[in-house]
């Protein structure tokens, strides 16, 4: 039987046919309302990007070793409500708690991201089917960490998948989080 995580992260597997990647880099995509996200890719994680049917951006990242996928979610947050943590942590729930369930943590266990720019906060769950393993299935992983990252105007959704929370890997996405996925001014014309 598959489990829980497995599951949801099958949709990120499906669509994160992701291109080659060279070391780090940066790529940048449009938002909404003229404004340019700029990330620096872990390196050697490949990078997509599509707009949902709701016109928002969403970027999906993966490793070559398939020990990590990510996906990020960009809406609009026109009056900052998620620069406040306990709105962070509120939707979060709204969001993610059905995850609670099969995790062995039980509860949402918040974090603060502590970014370079804006707030974020996370939690990491446990898939309980899957702990004591050794070997995961292609498309299952042991954690799941979703979060939100948010900057004037905007709110970052993210989830990733993971093998372990301390792989070179998990760091990079982390890192990613915290000291990057910003915007640049774009000049007017």
């Amino acid at each position: 039987m598959r489990s829980f995580f497995s599951f949801f992260c099958l949709t990120i597997a499906v669509a994160s046919v992701v291109h080659a990647a060279p070391p780090s880099r940066e790529e940048s995509v449009f938002l909404f309302e003229n404004r340019k996200l700029t990330v620096t890719l872990p390196e050697g994680f490949g990078w997509a990007t599509a707009k949902d049917e709701d016109g928002m951006v969403n970027i999906r990242l993966a490793d070559p070793k398939d020990r990590v996928s990510v996906e990020l979610r960009f809406l609009p947050d026109p009056e900052s409500r998620m620069a406040n943590a306990r709105a962070r942590k509120e939707l979060m729930n709204e969001m993610f708690n059905e995850f609670v369930g099969t995790s062995t943590e039980k509860a949402m266990r918040f974090e603060e991201l502590q970014p370079q720019t804006g707030a974020g906060t996370y939690c990491v769950f446990t898939d309980a089917s899957l702990v004591g393993k050794t070997t995961f299935p292609p498309g299952e992983y042991l954690h799941l960490t979703t979060g939100l990252k948010a900057w004037p105007g905007v709110v970052a959704v993210f989830r990733f998948f993971s093998r372990d929370t301390t792989s070179p890997e998990y760091e990079a996405v982390m890192k990613m989080l915290r000291e990057s996925v910003h915007e640049r001014n774009v000049p007017l014309k």
